[in-house]
């Protein structure tokens, strides 16, 4: 065979090994688009069918976040005219004490009430806590020990932040509001609340009931008081102040009056509780005076908290 002849053949069988691998790799390209085409089609639809589910579930979450909200408005009492009764300083004994027969009065009249507990005294008389959330009351933060602002170089952080996990692990909730004892605050008090996240909620009607110890004085304070909006100053340490509580409500609920917590009652005026701010109460003067809410307030800090400091320690095993 001559060298011409072997040449053609050699470049026909090279020919041939080309146009086969190039066939070849045509077919796994085409084959490798197939697949990548198809991954990427079900890869979108998995991404579409995940989108499609989130969102579902997230409708679900606001469907029952409004259900949950309409049910707890449901529960608010109704009225013509809304006042918000608050007891500082408690609890205040245990089964059979005032604490627990304030509650079962409130419980028979179908008024709520906000609670500004102390830590040292939720120590000792602790078997009510789970009654407060249950039957509609709110739980406030007192500070752990009643310090007074000018007490505590901290601004009382500490002293509302361990209090607020000490509530917390009897009533499964923080508190969300504080109230400053003797109604004092400043600067640095007002930054520890914003910090925490607690609004600081003071009052616009005193019933002085430490200082009377007298049912009738005490009812009388809060009919004298009594307004749509209002927030009224009370202490559950006196058995006094539970029976001229009681007397209030029925004779102001026949006036048209109910009687809610402090959020309930900001939520029915249209007021949004701010970390920090001070409030006194709701009325249309308290909503009228918003720019003097901190001077009002300092002016609050009256007599009547810091003497109730005082009185504590001769209370605090009482029933």
């Amino acid at each position: 065979m001559t060298k011409w002849k072997k040449r053609l053949i050699l470049s026909g069988i090279a020919a041939m090994l080309c146009a086969a691998i190039l066939a070849g790799c045509g077919t796994s390209d085409s084959q490798t688009a197939g697949k990548d085409t198809g991954g990427s089609a079900q890869s979108a639809s998995a991404d579409a069918g995940s989108a499609e589910q989130a969102a579902e579930q997230q409708k679900k979450v606001e469907e029952q976040k409004k259900k949950e909200e309409q049910e707890q408005a449901a529960k608010i009492p109704k009225g013509d005219k809304y006042i918000a009764l608050t007891f500082d300083d408690g609890p205040t004994g245990n089964e059979g004490g005032r604490t627990e027969r304030l509650l079962d009065g409130l419980k028979q009249r179908n008024a709520h009430a906000t609670f500004f507990l102390c830590g040292y005294r939720v120590k000792d008389f602790n078997s009510m806590m789970k009654r407060y959330l249950a039957e509609g009351h709110e739980v406030g933060n007192h500070t752990m020990d009643h310090r007074l602002a000018h007490e505590v170089s901290d601004g009382d952080y500490e002293q509302v932040s361990s209090n607020n996990d000490l509530i917390q692990s009897y009533t499964g909730q923080k508190p969300t509001l504080f109230r400053p004892c003797g109604g004092e605050y400043n600067d640095s008090v007002q930054a520890s609340m914003k910090q925490l996240g607690m609004p600081l909620i003071l009052w616009d009607v005193d019933t002085l009931d430490w200082k009377y110890r007298d049912a009738a004085s005490v009812k009388q304070h809060i009919l004298d008081g009594a307004q749509d909006g209002a927030i009224v100053l009370e202490h559950d340490l006196y058995e006094t102040t539970v029976e001229g509580v009681l007397a209030a409500i029925d004779e102001l609920q026949q006036q048209g009056y109910a009687f809610v917590t402090v959020s309930e009652l900001a939520k029915i005026k249209g007021v949004t509780l701010e970390p920090g701010q001070v409030y006194t109460g709701f009325t249309d003067e308290d909503l009228g005076l918003t720019a003097e809410t901190d001077a009002a307030a300092n002016s609050k800090s009256t007599e009547s908290t810091d003497s109730t400091a005082n009185t504590q320690a001769s209370d605090s095993t009482s029933n």
